[in-house]
């Protein structure tokens, strides 16, 4: 069997589409594991007592108020949603293109 060159370039082009897929997948695994860190994060803060709490900045632990964690917190896990619904977005339309080559070289090979 003889393997077109227009071919071989579609299946190159499924092969790095699949290999994109699986890099935003790890991606937005890395990001909703790190969501609920920050969900677990803001629960035990607010079952703290006292008014502050301390952040790890690089190596060293500094002493924030309880309310100005909670805002950051909230803000990164804000961040990370919109991320990975950004990821979620870029996944579809891979998910779409790799459907439409696939549908292209089975379509060739027969």
């Amino acid at each position: 069997m003889v393997i077109e060159k227009a071919d071989k370039e579609d299946i190159m082009q499924f092969q790095q589409t699949q290999q994109q897929l699986q890099m935003l997948l790890m991606q937005k695994q890395n990001m909703q594991i790190q969501s609920s860190e920050i969900v677990a994060s803001l629960n035990e803060l607010s079952t703290m007592k006292d008014d502050s709490a301390f952040e790890v900045v690089g190596n060293i632990l500094v002493k924030k108020s309880k309310d100005e964690l909670n805002k950051r917190l909230k803000e990164k896990e804000e961040l990370l949603n919109l991320r990975v619904s950004s990821i979620d977005k870029q996944l579809e339309k891979l998910t779409d293109k790799a459907k439409k080559l696939q549908e292209k070289l089975a379509k060739s090979i027969r």
